[in-house]
């Protein structure tokens, strides 16, 4: 009797699955190119700054500041000799601050400042070991006024050290790696959001 009393039930349907609401990704703005003189302003305030990111204007403005200025010095030191020493000083002087500035420009790539550190131990492993070989024949470099001459002494320099010359060779070519991996690097934009290195500089 109850089996005969129990109502029809009607059919089941699949019910549509609403669509899920899209998902928008937050609106940002582009900051304004830095102009030049605040890139070397902020570049000179951030000298031992190796934390934090530097958008590509500012890097890339310091980078011609710094071509300029020691080009003129140069061609000026042709004639005054007097201005080679500032030329040398200037750029000893600008090493941290273009150091500090690539880190940030990494930074803001989301690559870690660990690729300038093995540029500069390979720069510098090659101007040490060339200043090794060079050395023990800097006075009769002295005494020598012929380009002939001095490229003969040099390479008498080189092959009576032949270990500190495959020192000297094997940090060339780091260097040239880590040039070339590092000016990719610094050229490539960065991304609108934060990273573990801080918010974007050029994205608000």
């Amino acid at each position: 009797m109850e089996q005969q009393n129990q109502q029809p039930q009607p059919p089941e349907f699949n019910q549509p699955q609403q669509p899920a609401a899209p998902q928008y990704q937050p609106r940002v703005f582009a900051s304004p190119i830095m102009d030049p003189v605040t890139a070397v302003k902020t570049c000179f305030k951030k000298f031992f700054t190796f934390t934090g990111r530097a958008r590509r204007s500012e890097y890339w403005w310091f980078v011609l500041f710094v071509v300029i200025v020691s080009s003129v010095l140069t061609f000026l030191s042709g004639l005054v000799p007097v201005i080679s020493y500032l030329s040398a000083i200037f750029g000893l002087v600008m090493i941290i601050p273009q150091l500090s500035a690539l880190t940030r420009r990494l930074h803001d790539t989301n690559r870690s400042g660990w690729w300038v550190l093995l540029f500069a131990l390979c720069f510098l492993g090659y101007y040490g070991s060339l200043g090794y070989m060079v050395a023990p024949s800097l006075q009769s470099m002295a005494d020598v006024t012929d380009s002939m001459e001095m490229a003969a002494v040099m390479v008498d320099s080189i092959q009576s050290s032949p270990i500190a010359a495959g020192i000297m060779i094997c940090c060339a070519l780091g260097v040239l790696f880590f040039f070339v991996i590092t000016l990719i690097f610094a050229i490539i934009d960065s991304k609108w959001d934060a990273n573990k290195y801080g918010p974007s500089p050029k994205y608000q």
